[in-house]
């Protein structure tokens, strides 16, 4: 079975709904009977969950895969990478970890935050190890902009 792609908004509205306390299957009922008004609470309104049950009526079995199983980003931005540390793990730029130009520093991450995290984001990105932390539990990584 191969890693379902998808893109970088479909995920932030994924993530948005899980980060609000909505669980996998939850999500995939709501998607199933195309209800979406429980959604409209997310972050008080401010995203449209409409392209979510779009590519559920597209591809469900895709989209319920991408749920349970893991996806990876087609395309990931910085911004997007800063969404994902933020609403999976509570990391806050600037305050958790140092942004530049093309690359994230200092981020601090347990084995498998790091682990999801290198599945998870498209391939125009290295992950760099800084630093082990914590009898190897914790890493400390930066993400970078891979040459192109």
């Amino acid at each position: 079975m191969s890693t379902v792609k998808l893109s970088q908004w479909e995920t932030m509205l994924l993530e948005a709904a899980r980060a609000h306390g909505f669980v996998d299957e939850e999500i995939i009922h709501r998607l199933r009977t195309g209800d979406s008004e429980p959604f409209a609470d997310v972050e008080g309104g401010k995203y449209d969950f409409s392209p979510l049950f779009e590519l559920y009526q597209n591809d469900s079995a895709a989209l319920e895969q991408a749920i349970r199983d893991g996806y990876q980003i087609k395309f990931t931005t910085i911004n997007g990478i800063k969404f994902l540390l933020n609403k999976r793990y509570q990391l806050l730029a600037e305050q958790d970890y140092e942004v530049e130009e093309t690359a994230l520093s200092q981020v601090r991450l347990s084995v498998e935050a790091l682990d999801w995290m290198r599945k998870t984001i498209s391939r125009n990105w290295r992950v760099v190890e800084q630093e082990k932390l914590a009898g190897g539990k914790e890493t400390v990584v930066r993400f970078e902009l891979a040459a192109s």
